[in-house]
């Protein structure tokens, strides 16, 4: 009996050595393939860099390999970004922001040094994610309103790290991606207007799946950010700057389009706001748009301010009503809200002037972007074909007074008055 304690005992010891070794020799790969990434005072390198225990990076390995989902990564992660500290300033947190969307960005992009440029990151998007956290009155951010905040208003802010960590706490050597196997034929979507790399890092982290749906070949967030990265997902509908800023340059564009569509205004005043809709956009008579509809505030404070989530101003769908010709019933523009009487986004029928809670503005810019895909382009574009061929048809057709008359008058057009008549 003695004999048999003595040898599990020793067998016991020898496994945990054998772990530990292997725990090591992952970490010092981890080390090194982060050292491809980002520099030593650049997350996620840092945590690691940083003079804490190395058991506790042993730790966050032992988590990620776990089969179990569990929130100890992120309580992990936190910790370890604080360092023991009370609290940090809000330009750490800033720059935290900015390290996690270069990171991802890396990746999306296949890691390919060549194709990354720090000049694709957008520090107005950080500044405004670092606005939303707390009240902009404190220069500071506690570890615990941080995990919070995370936990409520971006759960994947870390979650291609823990994908990637997962990844290689292996010692295989066949960890290439699908994104890397195939980047060779692939080449950036071209972004001219107001969305940008980093505006895509964070919508595709926090907008529903329904506007990142389209390329079958995606299962992972870091596939849907590759893909719209690399134009495989969205397709360019309007422009403002290059297609003309009015109201008719606007329905012109996207009318017609039956599939869902995502909207950037950009306002004078440093506000920047996103429309999903989930619909095909339209004017109508009543209020349209679907469950997933939403409207986000991108600056100068991130926030969805019209969603399904509880913790939001307005659930349900129905919040977005166009109106150019239907006197009586609104004054011409677009709006966004509940109600005509409650809007969180008011563009005026020139689409010049813009109203919105926290002020007013002019419309500095627009992008639309449709996200059914190829297929759903290419029926619009053959139906304004098709529409066009039948103008050019009746403008053919000669037709005598009485049928001119006629249908003028089917129109609701007096074309001859009582005295006439008589």
């Amino acid at each position: 009996m003695g004999n048999t304690s003595q040898t599990g005992t020793t067998s016991h010891l020898k496994k945990t050595e054998d772990n530990s070794k292997q725990n090591a020799q992952i970490y010092e790969e981890i080390l090194r393939l982060l050292s491809l990434l980002c520099t030593d005072d650049q997350f996620p390198l840092c945590i690691f860099r940083q003079g804490t225990d190395a058991s506790s990076h042993y730790h966050i390995i032992e988590v990620v390999l776990s089969p179990t989902k569990s929130e100890e990564f992120l309580i992990l992660l936190v910790k370890l970004i604080w360092n023991n500290r009370t609290n940090i300033p809000r330009h750490e947190i800033t720059k935290l922001f900015y390290d996690c969307c270069m990171f991802d960005l890396k990746q999306a992009l296949t890691e390919d040094v060549t194709t990354f440029q720090t000049s694709m990151l957008d520090n107005q998007c950080f500044s405004a994610l670092t606005n939303s956290i707390g009240t902009n009155t404190t220069s500071d951010i506690e570890q615990e309103q941080f995990y919070q905040w995370v936990r409520a208003q971006f759960p994947t802010l870390f979650y291609n790290f823990e994908m990637w960590l997962r990844k290689h706490s292996t010692l295989s050597k066949n960890n290439k991606t699908s994104q890397e196997a195939s980047a060779s034929n692939r080449s950036l979507m071209k972004m001219n207007n107001i969305l940008n790399p980093t505006w895509v890092w964070l919508l595709t982290h926090n907008i529903p799946i329904v506007y990142l749906s389209v390329d079958n070949s995606c299962t992972t967030l870091l596939d849907r950010m590759s893909s719209v990265l690399y134009d495989r997902m969205w397709n360019y509908l309007y422009d403002s700057h290059r297609d003309g800023s009015s109201l008719n340059r606007f329905q012109h564009h996207i009318f017609g389009y039956k599939a869902p569509i995502i909207i950037l205004f950009e306002i004078s005043n440093g506000y920047l706001f996103c429309l999903c809709c989930d619909e095909e956009f339209k004017e109508s008579p009543k209020h349209f748009g679907g469950i997933q509809a939403c409207l986000y505030q991108l600056k100068p404070v991130f926030k969805l301010i019209i969603g399904r989530n509880q913790n939001f101003l307005i659930k349900g769908p129905n919040i977005i009503f166009m109106n150019t010709k239907l006197r009586g019933l609104s004054a011409p523009g677009l709006f966004i809200g509940r109600d005509l009487a409650h809007t969180f986004l008011n563009i005026d029928g020139d689409f010049f002037n813009v109203k919105h809670l926290n002020g007013e503005g002019r419309l500095a810019a627009i992008d639309v972007w449709g996200v059914g895909g190829r297929k759903s382009t290419e029926e619009q574009s053959s139906m304004r074909q098709w529409e066009n061929t039948q103008v050019e048809k009746s403008r053919k057709v000669k037709r005598s007074y009485e049928e001119e008359e006629a249908i003028l008058n089917m129109a609701g057009i007096v074309t001859r008055h009582e005295q006439e008549q008589l």
